[in-house]
């Protein structure tokens, strides 16, 4: 089966799963749509620069998703959105019954992302998020190393600068770094470590606003979490960094359990009693993901995908809670959280 394929969004982030599609033999893209007719110019080019071989995107081109759902004969859609656009075109894709891929993060924040879990359950459609890193090659090994062991702590620093999307340094666009960039850390360290129960945090805005009057988002977090497991860890992260001789060395995740001690950053690296097991990172975990949801789409097979629409939830009310608890001065309580704002998980 040929996997037909429509997209709402045509940005950066759907370049890269348009590149990946355009290499799978099951998929066809046979739809674009976003509210600037000029970034679907733009998302092809880029799409034919990424894949080459003179290989282009042959996609009907809509500035109304409405349209494309009503008139495309479509098998999926991919929503590529930035923070503040979600909930209306989730909607619309599952009345029309369709299974859908959405990007992280799935709202910018919980109220949103309970009225599209609630129509998801209702109608019964596949709905994936796009947390690439639980593809990422290294993960099925940290979960065979980690398994049957107490974990302790982890300890997860990144660190970047801004992006230049007009969009981003607007609190009430981006919902800030942790919601809509680190939320992959925190993705990850739920399917490593579990389900998280508290979050501490202070945050601040130091630097960036200096030059950017506008710019109103964090760029200082420090998070302190505890796990359902009884696990703790700590979560620094920043738009501070100056990036030109490369990435601070220390960047990555450092989890420390009974046994073992594993660094995952540009290595895999698991020190036990047995030795040192190391290997580059590498792969294209955003390519394992988009190959997955294309087979599960055709084969009927949601047992394929690693971070689905509720999971992605459970994502979203933690990094929901730091920005809480730093502007609150106060822990906020996940679970709790979560039982007052989105009844359906």
């Amino acid at each position: 089966m040929t996997v037909r394929i429509g997209f709402i969004g045509a940005g950066g982030i759907a370049v890269s799963h348009l590149a990946n599609l355009l290499r799978l033999p099951d998929a066809e893209v046979v739809a674009l749509c976003d509210l600037a007719e000029e970034r679907i110019d733009a998302a092809r080019a880029a799409v034919g620069r990424k894949v080459g071989d003179g290989r282009t995107l042959d996609a009907v081109a809509y500035t109304d998703f409405r349209a494309m759902l009503r008139d495309e004969r479509l098998d999926a859609v991919y929503l590529c959105l930035p923070p503040f656009a979600h909930g209306d075109p989730e909607e619309a894709v599952i009345a029309a019954g369709l299974p859908m891929l959405v990007e992280k993060p799935v709202a910018i924040d919980l109220p949103v992302a309970a009225r599209v879990l609630a129509c998801i359950r209702r109608a019964g459609v596949m709905a994936a998020a796009g947390y690439q890193l639980r593809y990422a090659s290294y993960v099925d090994r940290a979960r065979e190393l980690l398994a049957g062991r107490q974990i302790g702590q982890v300890v997860v620093l990144r660190f970047g600068r801004t992006p230049g999307t007009p969009w981003y340094h607007r609190q009430d666009r981006s919902g800030g770094q942790l919601i809509e960039m680190a939320t992959h850390q925190i993705d990850l360290l739920r399917a490593l470590v579990g389900e998280v129960r508290t979050v501490y945090a202070a945050a601040a805005t130091r630097i960036n606003h200096l030059r950017q009057p506008d710019y109103d988002i964090f760029d200082a977090n420090a998070m302190a979490l505890t796990f359902e497991n009884g696990a703790v860890g700590s979560f620094v992260n920043n738009f501070l960094a100056q990036e030109e001789a490369g990435p601070p060395a220390a960047r990555g995740l450092h989890l420390f359990a009974d046994g073992l001690t594993l660094s995952i950053g540009s290595t895999f690296r698991a020190v036990t009693a047995d030795g040192v097991e190391e290997w580059p990172v590498e792969g294209d975990a955003m390519a394992a993901q988009d190959a997955a949801f294309v087979r599960a789409v055709a084969e009927g097979r949601p047992d394929l995908i690693r971070a689905d629409y509720a999971s992605a939830v459970r994502t979203l009310a933690v990094t929901v809670a730091g920005e809480r608890a730093a502007r609150g001065g106060r822990p906020v309580d996940v679970p709790g959280l979560l039982a007052g704002e989105v009844p359906d998980l």
